[in-house]
């Protein structure tokens, strides 16, 4: 890192997080904590699996966080960490002959499964709408709703004023939506 640079509060947070100072991590940790929860809900269902993911995720952060670039944002890195943390929580309870009847929670049923068949066909019909959409609009359109990155940490990423990135957005979201309205209805 060169010297003299000033340094963001998260950028200095994640140095002393490196250097050991735990108090640093958990600031970073509850920071970003309702996020992942959120995340892991989304994947999971279950509080309790969630919470149990998003504990994992910063297991693994902290023994990361000597490798991480404090240059680049940390949301992005933490939220790919707790993506995989969920997929193996999931794939742990389909190899490990676990009993269904515990996860009976993420079993649909009736009109819940004609749903999730009519919401299937929808994100079909949205992915093929972005995939068709200029690279620069796909890739904004991906990085802000997929990956859930702030507008800053866009432009940081690709390098553009913020207000480029707003403008882009804001287009790509119009193209969709064009797209989309005759396709849905």
């Amino acid at each position: 890192m060169k010297y003299g640079r000033v340094l963001s509060w998260e950028s200095h947070l994640i140095l002393r997080a490196a250097d050991g100072d735990e108090v640093a991590f958990d600031l970073l940790s509850e920071l970003y904590r309702q996020t992942l929860l959120a995340q892991a809900m989304r994947m999971l269902r279950n509080a309790d699996d969630a919470n149990d993911a998003v504990q994992e995720t910063f297991l693994k952060a902290l023994r990361a966080i000597k490798e991480f670039d404090p240059e680049r944002p940390l949301r992005p890195w933490l939220c790919r960490i707790c993506n995989n943390c969920c997929v193996d929580l999931v794939r742990h309870r389909r190899f490990s002959g676990e009993n269904l009847e515990n996860h009976e929670h993420m079993i649909r049923e009736g009109d819940e499964v004609e749903s999730q068949a009519a919401g299937s066909i929808r994100r079909g019909q949205l992915f093929d709408a972005i995939s068709h959409l200029p690279e620069k609009y796909r890739n904004i359109i991906l990085m802000r709703h997929f990956r859930h990155m702030e507008v800053t940490e866009i432009a940081l990423a690709l390098d553009r004023p913020e207000g480029t990135i707003k403008s882009w957005l804001f287009r790509a979201r119009a193209m969709l939506k064009k797209e989309l309205i005759p396709a849905l209805g």
